[in-house]
């Protein structure tokens, strides 16, 4: 199973040394790959803060220029751009980075991003479609037409292009994100996903993708609260334990009451508690989880040290 970082990018606890200065650390640490979220005119959840929000492809582009080997990716990019726009950010962070970006794409949850831009909210589940269509089309050379319903053009060139094998997740937990992944994505990423969702999901996934002889590959992205015991982590996110669950029971349309129901959404404990919670992913055929410690961004550096040192070892 591979372990990743959601990237300190946005709020105001973000900051250019705990963005770009420790990005080295991460990768020295042993960590698989490193993750940024998409936004325009961000407000956030009610359990985050808002604040700065650094856009995602200057974010990871940054962060190829001071590492080597830790993989780039998007979790997830939200559709408000022209698809051809998007696949020439994919195209040159691909060239940049010397291969090593996936792309995550997803419909998103905020209308403000597609009003500023001029893009109809309820377009974003074709927009999502055709933008991996682009992608595609313009990874096979130059002169590439596409024809789809929101987007259609003749004889686009984008060099450098996307490549011909990018990795794609898409982002979602609804049964019709799974569809949408088996469709036409590589792997399904639903994000923040309680197990007693996840279980049922994935389950799901893997009925559909086999039948259809595919082989799709599963991420999630747990917020994490690492403490010195599992009481310390508790109380550094009590207060925003309410506005979380309420967010994960109007998505899921589940009931979450209490704290151990929020298992696979949340990370909670000291490092051996932390250890014991990502073996459920892996036992579970998790490829990918991403680590996301938003809600105590002002220990980043210090949380993420010690998972790479006491946690991620045994992973390796």
């Amino acid at each position: 199973m591979r372990i990743g970082i959601q990237l300190p990018h946005f709020s105001d606890e973000s900051t250019h040394a705990r963005l770009l200065d420790f990005a080295p650390r991460i990768e020295q640490l042993g960590f698989d790959s490193v993750w940024a979220r998409d936004n325009l005119s961000f407000k956030g959840h009610g359990f985050e803060h808002p604040g700065k929000f650094v856009d995602p492809f200057i974010t990871l582009a940054a962060l190829a220029s001071v590492t080597s080997r830790v993989k780039l990716g998007t979790a997830v990019t939200v559709p408000f751009r022209h698809p051809l726009v998007t696949a020439q950010l994919v195209g040159s962070l691909s060239w940049i980075s010397r291969g090593r970006f996936e792309l995550g794409i997803g419909p998103g949850s905020f209308r403000e991003p597609f009003e500023l831009t001029g893009t109809r909210f309820e377009d974003r589940i074709a927009l999502c479609r055709e933008t991996v269509g682009v992608l595609r089309a313009v990874a096979h050379g130059p002169g590439a037409t596409y024809r789809g319903k929101l987007t259609d053009f003749a004889g686009a060139t984008i060099d450098p292009a996307p490549p011909e094998d990018l990795f794609i997740w898409y982002g979602g937990g609804s049964s019709a994100s799974v569809r949408r992944a088996i469709a036409y994505c590589d792997g399904l990423n639903p994000g923040l996903c309680p197990f007693m969702a996840w279980d049922e999901v994935v389950a799901s996934a893997r009925r559909q993708s086999e039948a259809l002889g595919r082989n799709l590959r599963f991420a999630s992205i747990p917020l994490l609260s690492l403490g010195r015991s599992y009481d310390d982590a508790l109380a550094k996110v009590a207060s925003s334990l309410p506005s979380f669950r309420h967010f994960l029971e109007s998505y899921y349309r589940k009931e979450f009451p209490r704290v151990p129901d929020l298992a696979g959404a949340l990370l909670l404990g000291d490092a051996d508690d932390i250890g014991d919670q990502l073996h459920q992913f892996s036992a579970r055929g998790v490829d990918l989880v991403v680590i996301d410690a938003r809600l105590i961004m002002r220990e980043f550096e210090e949380v993420i040290e010690q998972i790479g040192e006491r946690v991620l070892p045994a992973f390796s």
